[in-house]
């Protein structure tokens, strides 16, 4: 079943990156990243940009149209703060507190009756953007621990270019939150798929190379009936 392979995907990537984190590795060396240090620090912050937006956006428009509805205004505004930041640390500080907020409220919401019913009542447009939604979670998860590997080598191989310290501050804290809420990700997969396959919705499925879809959550939520 599509839902089962999703899952056994994530999981194999979600335990790739655990291991990153401080488990014992199979098998290979340790060792410093060494390299391109520069190149490794602005290949993880364009992966970081893109991976960033895309999940809180997508994971905002999931809570504000199947959670509960007088928590839709305080949403709203998240997004609209997300979606009017211009400074690059205000966003990335602001797309990290949505990431962490957002990801374990959404994580609850999906296994939940009130989200089957409430995606059963949304018109079939609506429907379509929560698909595609959960369908980008999938996909960011799947991007996730590569551009984890991405940062810890550069993390690794800046003993080589100490003029980078500055630079990795950032990606230390990108690398923490993503492999701190990939559990999170992989649950949301894994109850949003079923949920779906619930109303008779088929998000297709997930890969690392899939297109995502851009979710404009400010101006989705304000589409959201009252």
């Amino acid at each position: 079943m599509k839902t089962k392979f999703v899952l056994a995907t994530l999981l194999m990537a979600t335990f790739g990156v655990a291991q990153a984190f401080g488990l014992p590795k199979l098998g290979g060396g340790g060792g410093g990243g060494g390299g391109d240090v520069e190149g490794l620090v602005k290949q993880f912050n364009a992966e970081n940009e893109v991976i960033s937006a895309l999940t809180a956006n997508s994971l905002l428009f999931i809570q504000a149209a199947l959670g509960d509805k007088t928590e839709v205004a305080a949403i709203a505004e998240k997004a609209s703060s997300l979606s009017k930041a211009t400074d690059p640390k205000e966003k990335q500080a602001i797309q990290g507190t949505v990431i962490k907020d957002a990801g374990a409220k959404v994580a609850e919401l999906m296994a939940s009756e009130k989200a089957k019913e409430r995606m059963a009542n949304l018109a079939p447009e609506l429907q379509k953007k929560v698909s595609k939604s959960i369908l980008n979670v999938a996909i960011a998860a799947l991007k996730i621990p590569e551009m984890i590997d991405i940062g810890k080598k550069a993390i690794e191989g800046v003993g080589s270019n100490p003029m980078m310290i500055s630079k990795i501050v950032p990606i230390k804290d990108g690398v923490q939150l993503f492999a701190d809420v990939l559990p999170k990700m992989t649950d949301i997969v894994k109850t949003g798929f079923k949920m779906l396959q619930s109303v008779k919705i088929d998000p297709g499925s997930p890969a690392k190379d899939s297109k995502t879809e851009e979710i404009d959550a400010s101006a989705l939520i304000s589409q959201l009936p009252s």
